[in-house]
């Protein structure tokens, strides 16, 4: 039972995902990170991005992602992915 536990973490691996944080007017950034597993860059940054999502909507907007940066490599080394996103009105 212990290989098999072992196995499901090495599969799926680990994500977190960063606070939000203000970078300008209305202008805010996120990142995401997987280690382990096999996440391809787009779940990563979906990660990023439905953060960055819920965000805006928390505060009544809706998100616009204004740019994207992935870095890493899928199995091999860690994933990042970090989005910078405005709130507009919807």
């Amino acid at each position: 039972m212990k290989k098999i536990l072992i196995l499901c973490a090495l599969i799926v691996g680990c994500q977190s995902v960063s606070p939000v944080v203000s970078i300008g007017k209305d202008t805010y950034m996120v990142g995401a990170n997987s280690r382990g597993g096999f996440t391809s860059d787009a779940e990563v940054t979906a990660l990023s991005v439905r953060r960055a999502a819920e965000w805006c909507e928390a505060q009544g907007k809706q998100m616009e992602l204004t740019n994207s940066t992935n870095s890493g490599t899928q199995g091999w080394t860690p994933q990042q992915s970090q989005v910078m996103f405005k709130c507009i009105s919807k």
